[in-house]
C-alpha cells in the first residue's frame, strides 16, 4: 500500500526537498495554492496533508479551517509548515486540528525528524467507522499527547503516556503493559484502583491470555473470562467482578516498516510486549476495532523507542 501525502506550498524548493526526503517512502502530490489543493483533494484520497501557512490567497490557517467543516475532508491528518511560527498561530492551527508545526530548516537540519513525525501521524491516523464522538474526540487528544511526548524520545513517558489515557478513555478497572524479556513478561506499566498481587503477575505466563497472544500473534475480545477459554487473574478478576478482557500484541516493528507493509507488523516480527485491558463494563465491538488497531499501530513508536532507549 502507497500512503499518499499531499505537499502544499507556493514555493517550489519546497516541493523538491519534500520530494528528495519523503518521496522514497511515500506516493506525493503537489499543490502551489489551497484552491489546487482542493481540487486535488475532490478527486484524491489522502493520507496526509503537508500545508504552507503563508500562501497568496486562501493562506494555510485558512484551508486548515475549511478542511476541518468538511465531513469528507475533516479527518484527514494534515502538519503544518511556516519559516515563522508564532504561538498565536501554533495555538490556532491546533484549535483547527493539525498536529503540529514543521519548521521548514528542519528539511535540511533534521531529516530524519521529519521523516519520523510523518510516520508517526500516518500510523496513528485510526479512523472506525460510527465511532462514538466522545470517543472519538479521546482518542484524537490521546494520539496528539502521544506524538507530544514521542518527539521527546522517551519510551518510559511515552508508554507511561499512552497507557494513562488509554486508561481514561476506556475507563478500564485494569489496564497493564507487559514488556517482554528473553519472552518471559514483566509488568511495566498498570492502573487501576485494584491491582493484582505479584503472585497473580507471576500467574500471567501460564494464562489463556499470554498462550494465545504469543501463539496468534493477534487482538483477542473476551466479555466472559469466567469460562477460561481467555482470561488472565482469573481470581483476581472474579473478586473485583471483572468479566471483560482485551489483549492486544506489540511487535518488534518500527513505523516505517509498518507502513510498507500495510500497516501490519511483517510475519516476521516478534513481539516486544502485551497490552491487557480490564472491566466490569462489557466491550463494545467498535472499542475492540478501535484499541486493537490503534495499540497495535502505535506500538511500532513504542518500540522505536524502547530500542533507542535501551
Amino acid at each position: 500500500m502507497s500512503h499518499t501525502i499531499l505537499v502544499i506550498d507556493d514555493d517550489e524548493p519546497i516541493h523538491i526537498m519534500a520530494k528528495s526526503l519523503l518521496g522514497k517512502e511515500f506516493q506525493l502530490v503537489n499543490a502551489r495554492d489551497s484552491q489546487e489543493a482542493i481540487n486535488i483533494l475532490s478527486e484524491t484520497p489522502v493520507n496526509l496533508i503537508l500545508s504552507d501557512i503563508h500562501m497568496p490567497g486562501l493562506s494555510g490557517l485558512e484551508l486548515l479551517e475549511s478542511i476541518r467543516d468538511d465531513k469528507e475532508k475533516s479527518k484527514i491528518p494534515v502538519l503544518i509548515m511556516t519559516n515563522l511560527p508564532t504561538v498565536e498561530k501554533e495555538q490556532k492551527a491546533l484549535d483547527l486540528g493539525a498536529v503540529d508545526f514543521i519548521k521548514k530548516e528542519r528539511f535540511n537540519t533534521d531529516r530524519e525528524g521529519v521523516i519520523e513525525l510523518v510516520r508517526m501521524k500516518i500510523l496513528t491516523d485510526v479512523n472506525v467507522k460510527g465511532l462514538d464522538e466522545d470517543l472519538e474526540k479521546s482518542k484524537n487528544k490521546l494520539v496528539m499527547k502521544l506524538m507530544e511526548s514521542a518527539i521527546k524520545g522517551s519510551f518510559t513517558d511515552t508508554a507511561e503516556t499512552f497507557c494513562s489515557h488509554l486508561s481514561d478513555i476506556l475507563n478500564s478497572d485494569l489496564l497493564t503493559f507487559f514488556v517482554l524479556e528473553d519472552g518471559e513478561p514483566k509488568p511495566l506499566i498498570v492502573h487501576g484502583d485494584n491491582k493484582p498481587s505479584d503472585a497473580d503477575f507471576s500467574t500471567f505466563q501460564n494464562s489463556n491470555s499470554f498462550d494465545f497472544l504469543n501463539a496468534k500473534k493477534e487482538s483477542f475480545l473476551s466479555n466472559h473470562i469466567y469460562n477460561e477459554e481467555f482470561g488472565c487473574f482469573l481470581d483476581f478478576s472474579t473478586k473485583n467482578e471483572m468479566p471483560a478482557e482485551i489483549g492486544v500484541p506489540l511487535f518488534s516493528a518500527n513505523e516505517k516498516a509498518m507502513l510498507m507493509n500495510n500497516l501490519s507488523a511483517p510475519t516476521e516480527s516478534e513481539l516486544f510486549g502485551m497490552l491487557i485491558i480490564k472491566r466490569s463494563k462489557l466491550f463494545s465491538s467498535k472499542e475492540f476495532e478501535l484499541i486493537s488497531r490503534l495499540v497495535t499501530q502505535t506500538g511500532a513508536i513504542l518500540w522505536r523507542l524502547y530500542q533507542k532507549n535501551k
